[in-house]
């Protein structure tokens, strides 16, 4: 991603291109990664479940089912890196909750999430400006209103 950073500058610098052309161009490079990466709508729920469930029960080591909703809608694009989403997950074991906490997922070729950090609960209370580290701040702003 870098080189084509240098590259769209450079044409940007040089008269080459136009701001709102080069700003087109980072728009469609962004665009394309979402629409290779993340799953249709007939198969997002279900991705995202069954990838879910697999983290969780690998964490826990017990079967677990998992409730999410989405802390910010739709996908967050940045560079080349695969589109995020941002959650907050209940982790339930026989319909006892067992944890809950912020996730951010990548997805990844239209075929899977990847859970790339999870914040419980419990540790977001204990040191709060730990969820800055790894989520956008309007995230981290609906993350406190769930702890509240």
């Amino acid at each position: 991603m870098k080189q084509i950073q240098y590259l769209i500058l450079l044409l940007l610098f040089s008269g080459i291109v136009s701001a709102s052309q080069a700003n087109q161009v980072i728009d469609q490079i962004a665009e394309s990664h979402i629409d290779g990466n993340v799953p249709d709508k007939s198969d997002f729920d279900s991705f995202m479940h069954r990838d879910l469930e697999v983290y969780f029960k690998r964490v826990t080591g017990k079967l677990v089912d998992i409730q999410y909703e989405f802390l910010r809608n739709g996908p967050t694009q940045t560079g080349i890196a695969y589109p995020k989403f941002y959650l907050w997950v209940k982790i339930f074991e026989n319909k006892s909750l067992l944890d809950q906490g912020a996730v951010r997922v990548a997805a990844i070729e239209k075929k899977r999430f990847e859970i790339t950090d999870f914040i419980g609960k419990g540790k977001i209370e204990q040191n709060p400006d730990s969820i800055f580290m790894v989520f956008p701040r309007p995230v981290c702003e609906k993350i406190n209103e769930k702890i509240r």
